[in-house]
């Protein structure tokens, strides 16, 4: 897979490019909006080149003969880039049905394509948050983030559970971040250290 950010021929960036060969109407302003917060909540960049390429993915096999495969995009897009051991089951299906992944996963972008796409091509720009603002979308991002790897921790176990390469019965995925103040010794759960802003020993 690459994530090559050189543009494409007659001048037009790598991102119009993409949405013109998928057909992703509308795709370009829908990232600006998201980026800016235009329904409340601003997204980064790196949750936005994730949704295109998921979107560039599900367009593929929508156009294929593989239609089994579109039920649970986000699983497959996950193997497809973490490479695990359901990755090449999954590129010999799609494969099968006409899908040239090699060429589907070249048209994928990263984050730094998706900020200069947006700062560069589009004009856009956030508006100024409060302290508030930012705490509030600090913790969503950590909580995001907290989500999306106990799925991946939860999805790595039971793929190698289910190809033999280990033994798991039921489990919980415990994913917890703590802080630690070294002035005092305290230590907290990372959202409430942020909602409380910071350690109480810094007031009293």
């Amino acid at each position: 897979m690459t994530t090559d950010d050189s543009q494409s021929g007659g001048g037009t960036n790598k991102i119009d490019a993409v949405i013109r060969k998928y057909d992703l109407v509308g795709m370009g302003a829908e990232l600006e909006d998201r980026w800016v917060g235009a329904d409340g909540e601003e997204e980064s960049t790196r949750d936005l080149a994730d949704y295109f390429n998921r979107s560039v993915l599900e367009s593929a096999i929508e156009g294929s003969d593989a239609p089994t495969l579109s039920g649970d995009i986000q699983q497959v897009y996950q193997s497809l880039r973490e490479d695990d051991a359901d990755a090449p089951l999954i590129r010999s299906r799609l494969e099968q049905s006409g899908v040239d992944i090699e060429s589907v996963m070249d048209d994928f972008i990263s984050h730094q394509t998706v900020y200069r796409y947006l700062k560069n091509d589009r004009g856009a720009a956030r508006p100024e948050q409060t302290p508030a603002e930012r705490t509030e979308n600090a913790i969503d991002s950590i909580q995001r983030l907290r989500g999306r790897t106990t799925a991946v921790t939860r999805q790595t176990i039971e793929s190698l559970e289910k190809n033999n390469a280990i033994s798991a019965g039921d489990f919980n995925i415990i994913n917890e971040v703590q802080v630690l103040c070294e002035d005092c010794g305290r230590s907290y759960d990372i959202v409430a250290f942020l909602e409380q802003g910071g350690c109480d020993c810094h007031s009293e």
